[in-house]
């Protein structure tokens, strides 16, 4: 059965969802949250909000999705025990680490992958299936067809977003957040700066995108879940898209103006999902906040009453000389229950008009206020007899309390394990302080070159750069492209053919690289996009068949020191770093810019978009993606005190055009000059 699932920010919105028909809800706890500044759920709003979804048969997840540290996997582990203990349906999670905590605590409750696990291939979905995860979020920038390939070809559950605010970000891939202002997306503190006026050409507010939204197209789509966007809107927006979306499911007509109204950009758009790419940037005008004024007239009508999900069926005897008697049933899900009841009551002879089976029938019908709505109701009653309107009335009020305690005994309790979760962490592994190792990461056919003819330990290079004739084949890790949605089968025909050559290391930056690297014959080595910040995170890379990884850079090198791994790890220690990944290439306002192969062949239209200071931010291609890179560079060169504290370093090599003084610079520790950054090494990012 397909579900609606709604965004629940507060007690008020999960009342907003209930009564307009949602399937499922969504909601925060205090911590671990991706919305953390919405106001989310105490333990006890949790447990209360979990058996007013019981009751209803509706299920709630909660969404433990952010990146944690190794300090924080205790407390992680209590909000894992408290979610298990209310009994909800299901943990939405990014971190792998916290998956793994969570499936060491409590086996038996399901995990979904979050979306910002960057899963939008068939490959990145049955990597989360091997890993136990029962539903998959893919990304929001996924066209119809590439959701429906990944639907043919995968078990897992896809849960997808229908309606809502865009990123224009691939999912999970996005720090500029982070980058500018220290709030990390990854960690669910997202300032949203893309909103920002970003320009290029004359064309303004270039990275901000309208709201998204394919409701009319849920009828068709292959999705388990159709997941609604807006824990930090106000529960009137809940409703209006709940009750859209409900309707449309059902085959009704629904209010789309008013949808539009209640929140948008400048309108709304399906360019992710119709693959044009187009009529998506937007902002919020003055038109939209008056729209959405007048749009919330009245809607909290929409959600006043109960939402009657579930058809009741009656069958009521009154017999003379003996207590009411009522068979009810009802469907959940695809389980159908029955049951029986009797009243206290006992009919009394008739004095004036008697009882008729036709009254009763009525009296029993009415069941507005309820979840319930009447199906086939019957009534037998002996002739000559009395019951009043006030003892029916409360006979249906016990049937319809019996089916609720019906619905919530039917659910039973997890199983919590009792170990402690301190027994999975790695051995503490001994300082490192030996001889820094570099490897690079390049982007042309030039730094390429550059890079063989000096002593790296490794070299990360994009497929589209190497053939039979590329010398020193042992000493490349090979990266195939960072998006792989549209062309995962071309990809997996390449890595094939580049490993007849001699190729055998891989550089995976998401689990769905890592599984097609694996089902390729390479050897994988992890990306820093792998967005790993704590030890049993590490562990999972290394337990999945990873040889190494290069740690997430939105940690502080403090932090990311005391990881430990029975692999090699390493960080980024050089580079433009991207500000974020992305399918629609502002420069080209989603138009094709002419780029033929995914694979990246080093060539680049070197344009560069503005932010408000005036600041150049170069927009670096990858066949079917781009790149957009901060405008200052990271340089560690003389902080070797700090790098030895990892098994290896990363010079990341984008718009340079001569890498070997670089190279020299960080083998001689020296000093920099001129402007630069030293990342979130030292400051850190909430």
């Amino acid at each position: 059965m397909k579900e609606i699932l709604a965004p629940c920010g507060s007690y008020e919105s999960l009342k907003a969802a209930l009564n307009t028909g949602a399937d499922a809800v969504y909601v925060g706890m205090k911590r671990f949250s991706a919305r953390q500044n919405a106001e989310n759920f105490s333990d006890e709003e949790l447990k209360t909000a979990v058996e007013e979804c019981r009751k209803r048969g509706v299920r709630l997840y909660v969404t433990l999705n952010t990146l944690v540290y190794d300090s924080e996997l205790e407390e992680l582990a209590e909000c894992i025990r408290t979610a298990a203990e209310c009994d909800v349906d299901g943990l939405i999670m990014q971190d792998l680490g916290a998956a793994a905590l969570a499936e060491a605590i409590c086996p038996e409750l399901p995990r979904h992958a979050s979306t910002q696990m960057t899963l939008n291939s068939v490959c990145g979905v049955k990597a989360a299936e091997k890993l136990g995860y029962s539903r998959v979020v893919i990304g929001r920038e996924l066209s119809k067809d590439e959701i429906e390939e990944i639907s043919e070809n995968t078990r897992a559950e896809l849960e997808m977003f229908v309606h809502g605010a865009l990123c224009v970000s691939v999912s999970g891939q996005c720090y500029m957040s982070s980058l500018f202002g220290g709030r990390s997306g990854n960690r669910g503190l997202c300032a949203q700066p893309c909103r920002l006026d970003f320009s290029v050409d004359g064309r303004h507010n270039i990275m901000s995108l309208k709201d998204g939204s394919i409701v009319e197209h849920l009828p068709e789509l292959p999705c388990a879940s159709f997941k609604i966007e807006g824990r930090m809107k106000r529960p009137e927006y809940v409703a209006c898209a709940v009750d859209a979306c409900r309707k449309s499911l059902d085959g009704e007509e629904y209010d789309a103006e008013r949808l539009a109204d209640i929140f948008s950009r400048g309108g709304l758009t399906e360019g992710y999902f119709d693959g044009t790419m187009s009529d998506m940037q937007g902002i919020r005008g003055k038109d939209d906040v008056e729209n959405s004024a007048n749009a919330l007239k009245g809607i909290k009508e929409l959600y006043k009453s109960e939402y009657p999900r579930h058809k009741l069926d009656m069958n009521v005897k009154i017999e003379r000389g003996k207590n009411i008697f009522v068979s009810f049933s009802f469907k959940l899900g695809r389980t159908a229950w029955a049951s029986m009841a009797w009243s206290d009551t006992v009919p009394e002879e008739a004095k004036g008009a008697p009882l008729t089976a036709e009254a009763v029938c009525e009296r029993m019908s009415k069941l507005g206020g309820t979840q319930f709505y009447a199906g086939e109701i019957t009534a037998e009653v002996d002739d000559g007899l009395y019951v009043s309107a006030a003892a029916l009335n409360e006979l249906r009020r016990e049937i319809c309390a019996a089916a609720e305690k019906s619905i919530l005994d039917s659910f039973t309790e997890y199983k919590l394990s009792e170990r402690d979760f301190r027994v999975m962490l790695p051995r503490k592994t001994e300082p490192r302080s030996g001889e820094i190792r570099y490897r690079a990461e390049v982007h042309t056919a030039k730094q390429l070159r550059q890079a063989l003819a000096l002593d790296f330990d490794l070299i990360y290079a994009p497929m589209g750069l190497l053939d039979e004739n590329t010398p020193d084949k042992r000493r490349i890790a090979v990266i195939p492209p960072l998006i792989l949605s549209d062309c995962e089968e071309e990809t997996a025909e390449r890595l094939a053919e580049l490993r007849d050559m001699g190729f055998n290391k891989g550089l995976a930056h998401t689990l769905g690289h890592a599984e097609l690297l694996k089902k390729c014959g390479f050897n994988i080595l992890g990306g820093y996009r792998m967005n790993i910040l704590n030890s049993l995170a590490a562990k999972a890379c290394s337990d999945y068949g990873f040889w190494d990884i290069t740690l997430s850079f939105e940690g502080t090198a403090a932090a990311l020191a005391e990881i430990n791994s029975s692999r090699p790890v390493g960080i980024v220690a050089y580079g433009r770093l991207p500000l974020m990944l992305a399918r629609r290439c502002p420069i080209m306002d989603g138009k094709p810019c002419g780029r033929k192969s995914p694979f990246g062949d080093g060539e680049s239209c070197g344009r560069c978009i503005k932010d408000r200071q005036g600041n150049d931010l170069p927009v670096l291609c990858g066949g079917n993606c781009v790149e957009l890179l901060n405008p200052d560079t990271l340089i560690m060169s003389d902080k070797r005190d700090t790098l030895r504290q990892f098994d290896f370093a990363v010079l990341k090599f984008t718009v340079e055009d001569d890498i070997k003084p670089i190279y020299e610079m960080y083998r001689n520790n020296g000093k920099p000059e001129g402007r630069l950054t030293r990342g979130l090494y030292y400051r850190g990012a909430e």
